[in-house]
């Protein structure tokens, strides 16, 4: 599947993972973005792009984050 995120286009696949910490959905595992001050940005998902995904399965992943972000992959072979 390809993600158009603001002026870059990703090819995501089943890989890949996603953050979401309520307030916004991030790709965590590909940029394009240049590097900030030496840090990796992570492009953060549009409220469309995040309709568009919300059509695939989440598959949760462990993370070591704060109980309230969710790491997650998509299961992109079948839609819910």
């Amino acid at each position: 599947m390809i993600l158009k995120i603001k002026r870059h286009e990703y090819e995501i696949t089943s890989k890949d993972l996603f953050m979401d910490n309520g307030a916004c959905v991030q790709l965590l595992t590909q940029s394009k973005e240049k590097a900030d001050w030496g840090r990796k940005r992570t492009p953060v998902l549009s409220k469309r792009t995040v309709k568009e995904i919300s059509k695939f399965k989440r598959i949760q992943k462990k993370h070591n984050y704060h109980a309230g972000v969710e790491v997650f992959s998509l299961e992109l072979d079948k839609e819910k």
